[in-house]
């Protein structure tokens, strides 16, 4: 690989250079060894971010964290640190561990309006009945906040998976 490739590579701080290049100097006894183990990993990834998505649906705290250990061990070991630090939010927070203090994103609380179903339509609005249904912040006891923290993470392990999948592709190509 040129030098220029590897300097543009270590500059995207995408790529945890010294376990990169370790992975690298295995090219010197089976050639592309290290871009064979790199697009390996992108299937991972691929199927990995499928299952999050789907166990996110399902709301299973327990596979997530199973699916992010997973995930975050392939990525640590190739030097992809973005990816492993978003994993082991994941992992984490599927055990229901806040362990970075991350705070769930501010959401505006909204109230909606709605007539009672009972209520009698004559001349005036008195007669009408309203509810008003706040959504608002959920706590570290429900799953839904576990799930925003973890959507977070995806959201940021996609990002990262995305940047560093075209810094990879520019340094083999």
């Amino acid at each position: 690989m040129s030098e220029d490739k590897k300097k543009k590579l270590q500059a995207t701080g995408l790529v945890d250079w010294p376990v990169f290049s370790e992975i690298i100097a295995m090219d010197e006894d089976e050639e592309e060894f290290s871009k064979s183990l790199i697009q390996t990993f992108y299937t991972q990834v691929e199927e990995t971010f499928q299952k999050f998505s789907n166990l996110i649906n399902e709301k299973n705290l327990e596979e997530l964290s199973k699916a992010g250990h997973f995930l975050k061990g392939s990525a640590a070991a190739l030097g992809l640190g973005t990816i492993a630090t978003q994993c082991e939010r994941i992992q984490n927070y599927g055990h229901k561990i806040n362990f970075d203090n991350f705070e769930y994103p501010a959401t505006a609380t909204t109230t909606t309006t709605t007539s009672s179903p009972h209520s009698i339509h004559t001349s005036s609005s008195e007669n009408n009945t309203n509810n008003n249904n706040t959504t608002t912040t959920p706590d570290e006891s429900s799953d839904d906040f576990w799930i925003a923290l973890i959507k977070d993470a995806l959201e940021k392990a996609q990002d990262g998976y995305t940047k560093s999948k075209k810094a990879l592709t520019d340094y083999y190509s």
